[in-house]
C-alpha cells in the first residue's frame, strides 16, 4: 500500500507545486513538467505501484491531446497542455481522463463563482468587459479607435487540476480494496 501512497503524494506535490506557480506567473514552466513527464514515465515503468510503461505513455499522449486543441484555438497556455501530459504519465490513461472532466467542472464552478463576485462588487459592466467580451475566443479585442487589450482570463487552469488531482488520489488511496 505503501506505493500508492507514494504515487498520490508524488502526483499531489507536483501538482499544487505547478497550480501555485500558475496562480502566481500565469505559466506553468518547462522546468517542472519536463522532468515530471520523465519521472511520471520512469515511476510508472519501474516502481510497484506504476501503471506500467505502456499505460504510462497512453497517458501522457492522452493527457496531452485533451488540450491541445484549445491551445491550438488560443484557450489555454501550452503549459496546461504539458501539466495533464506529465500527470497522465503519472496516473495513466483512466485516472487521467477522471481528473481532466473533475478539473473541467471545477473550472466551471470556480469561473462562474469569480465572475459573479466580480458583477456583484464591481458591476456586471465591469465583469463583462474584463471577462466576458463575445466573439473575443481570448484574442485581442478593441473598440473602434481603442488600443487592442487582451481579454482577461477567469483563472487559471493549473488550480483546478491541482484540487481534482488531490482529490482523486486521495480517494484512489483511502477506498477499500
Amino acid at each position: 500500500m505503501s506505493g500508492a501512497y507514494d504515487l498520490a503524494a508524488l502526483a499531489a506535490a507536483f501538482t499544487i507545486a505547478a497550480a501555485v506557480l500558475d496562480y502566481r506567473t500565469r505559466k506553468i514552466p518547462n522546468w517542472l513538467t519536463v522532468p515530471a513527464a520523465v519521472l511520471g514515465l520512469l515511476y510508472s515503468s519501474l516502481a510497484p505501484a506504476g501503471v506500467g510503461p505502456l499505460l504510462s505513455v497512453a497517458g501522457f499522449a492522452i493527457g496531452f491531446s485533451l488540450l491541445l486543441l484549445p491551445w491550438l484555438l488560443g484557450g489555454g497556455g501550452m503549459g496546461d497542455v504539458k501539466l495533464l501530459a506529465a500527470l497522465g504519465a503519472w496516473t495513466g490513461p483512466l485516472t487521467i481522463l477522471v481528473i481532466f472532466a473533475i478539473a473541467v467542472g471545477l473550472a466551471c464552478v470556480m469561473a462562474i463563482g469569480v465572475m459573479t463576485i466580480t458583477a456583484m462588487s464591481h458591476g456586471f459592466s465591469r465583469a463583462r468587459g474584463q471577462y466576458l467580451n463575445s466573439g473575443s475566443g481570448g484574442q485581442n479585442v478593441a473598440a473602434e479607435g481603442e488600443t487592442p487589450r487582451r481579454v482577461k482570463r477567469v483563472l487559471p487552469f493549473g488550480v483546478p487540476v491541482a484540487i481534482a488531482t488531490v482529490l482523486v488520489m486521495t480517494w484512489l488511496v483511502v477506498r477499500p480494496a
